[in-house]
């Protein structure tokens, strides 16, 4: 069974999506580096707002893989995977993951 909206709703409807899709490019170019959010994988820090989960990059890189190989492979851009390792760098360089120990 088919349904057809109304022409008004239709139109609506299509506008909706039109500035969602709108919203999400432009995101897509402001977004941090790393983010977050409960509603998308559980919360799983990403590459800006890629499906993409931080850790891959770090598995990625520890099993001897490039940043250019990751970007290839992952279809994400070279400059978000740097921007990503970049905040990370200055994250550990402010303490940030860092125990201290008394020695």
């Amino acid at each position: 069974m088919i349904v057809t909206l109304p022409k008004d709703q239709a139109i609506n409807r299509q506008a909706s999506i039109q500035s969602q899709i709108e919203r999400t490019q432009r995101l897509g170019q402001t977004a941090p580096p790393i983010t977050t959010n409960p509603e998308r994988m559980g919360g799983t820090p990403v590459i800006g707002i890629e499906r993409l989960p931080v850790e891959y990059l770090i598995g990625y890189l520890m099993k001897g893989g490039t940043v250019d190989e990751f970007a290839d492979e992952f279809s994400v851009e070279r400059e978000k995977v740097l921007a990503a390792l970049q905040l990370m760098r200055e994250s550990l360089a402010e303490g940030w993951l860092a125990e201290r120990v008394d020695y």
